[in-house]
């Protein structure tokens, strides 16, 4: 394929130019390798030859299997770029010899005398000419294609987003806000940021950002949300995500934190009915585990006599408060 001068040095502007702006070591060296190949599209045949040369003497003096294996690699590149610069000197020397009979022809055209009628005629030809022109111009605008929708594949491997602001809200608020800071995330496209949710949990994802992939995934959430309502939305250097609050009877669930330091119960589990007696003793478990060794000790007690069918009667002193004047 013939190639044009000036559009080589076009492209090369353009490429030393994007070369400045890329950080990322990868992308350079493919970027630096596209630069080479069009540098050497620039050089002479004898520029070429001169490379060959060197390539040569090198070659004699190396030893190393793996070196002499590269430097005849790149002996054969620079032989094979050697062949199009000379088949590019040789189609540059034959274009000005093809366009002399042309022009000879033309003075020979001219000179020559015609008949009276003759210049009528030559008008006619250059409306036939115009008249087939935008012809041409209509096969070559051919419809343009259609824009091809970008799909983000959610891919790791993922880096672990672990520090984040948290708002839990008061007992009217109706949701928890999760604020991550990620510098220059409002110049990622949309589709690169998006978050999932359900009843217990949340996941978000954000693909590409200065070439890592971010996730903050919760699956054990203090309460439950209402999937629906709950958004993720970029601004300035930060990902807000935000957890709308189940709204039960007296108002919004109280939220201690973002995460329980419990298991979760099974969603199956909440959806039947409750027993009276199962949440009393739910609360009096809760108050084993928190309270002291006095609590357990009547919190036990009571609860072994009620399995039995006793009942139970605390101590008195079991039940005294202590005293504030007393040492501790």
């Amino acid at each position: 394929m013939e190639v044009d001068g000036a559009d080589v040095e076009l492209d090369l502007k353009e490429l030393r130019g994007v070369l400045c702006q890329v950080k990322r070591p990868n992308v350079r060296s493919e970027l630096q390798l596209i630069v080479n190949k069009l540098e050497a599209q620039r050089k002479t045949a004898s520029e070429h030859e001169a490379d060959l040369q060197e390539l040569k003497s090198i070659l004699e003096q190396a030893k190393r299997p793996k070196v002499k294996e590269e430097l005849q690699q790149m002996y054969a590149d620079v032989d094979a770029d050697l062949k199009q610069a000379r088949e590019r000197e040789a189609k540059t020397d034959q274009a000005p010899s093809a366009k002399e009979p042309d022009s000879t022809q033309n003075e020979a055209s001219s000179s020559a005398p015609g008949p009276a009628d003759a210049p009528v005629k030559p008008k006619q030809a250059p409306a036939a000419a115009v008249a087939v022109e935008p012809e041409a111009k209509k096969t070559s605008q051919a419809p343009a294609p259609a824009p091809v929708p970008v799909v983000v594949k959610s891919a790791g491997p993922w880096t672990e987003i672990t520090t984040f602001a948290l708002e839990l809200g008061g007992y009217n608020s109706s949701a928890v806000t999760v604020d991550v800071r990620l510098k220059g995330i409002e110049n990622l496209p949309s589709e690169n940021v998006q978050c999932q949710f359900t009843e217990s949990s949340f996941d978000l994802k954000i693909v590409g950002l200065d070439g890592v992939n971010y996730r903050m995934l919760k699956n054990n959430l203090d309460k439950d949300i209402v999937p629906a309502e709950s958004s993720v939305r970029v601004k300035k250097n930060h990902v807000i995500v935000s957890l709308a609050k189940v709204k039960g009877e007296y108002g919004y669930d109280s939220w201690t934190d973002l995460c329980s330091k419990r298991a979760r119960k099974p969603a199956d589990a909440k959806k039947k009915d409750k027993n009276p007696q199962d949440g009393i003793m739910d609360m009096m478990k809760d108050l084993y585990e928190d309270g002291d060794d006095n609590m357990k000790k009547i919190i036990g007690e009571a609860m072994y006599k009620a399995q039995r069918g006793e009942k139970y009667e605390p101590k008195a002193d079991d039940m005294k408060m202590p005293s504030l004047d007393s040492d501790i």
